[in-house]
């Protein structure tokens, strides 16, 4: 078994778009005609986010949605430019190894994204 793909219903397509293919700089991979998508976003052969609009109420709760960067500090603050507000961090799990830390912001939906950067 693979993993290939997570799955996010969100209300507005194109804001969501937005924030995936232009903050987080995640390449389009596919796009299917109609204003619903589905849109694929990612790199081929690693597992891709796949964004599916026109959900009215969109609910997520329990999990997040983790994204390596180069620069945890460079990241935090096109995120913020771009006026996203972080939920918490940056978190260090083990303070005797601090090459490992994290943040994380709400997409437009809600959903958690995780930025962590490791060195």
């Amino acid at each position: 078994m693979k993993f290939i793909h997570v799955t996010l219903h969100v209300k507005d397509l194109e804001k969501s778009l937005g924030f995936y293919h232009n903050v987080l700089e995640l390449p389009i991979v596919r796009r299917n005609p109609g204003p619903n998508g589905p849109v694929f976003l990612g790199k081929d052969g690693e597992p891709l986010v796949e964004l599916i609009g026109g959900n009215e109420k969109p609910v997520f709760s329990g999990f997040s949605v983790g994204f390596a960067v180069e620069s945890l500090e460079k990241a935090t603050k096109k995120m913020e430019d771009a006026g996203y507000k972080k939920l918490r961090g940056p978190i260090t799990p083990n303070p005797q190894n601090p090459s490992l830390k994290f943040s994380y912001f709400p997409d437009p939906d809600g959903v958690e994204i995780q930025l962590m950067e490791s060195k």
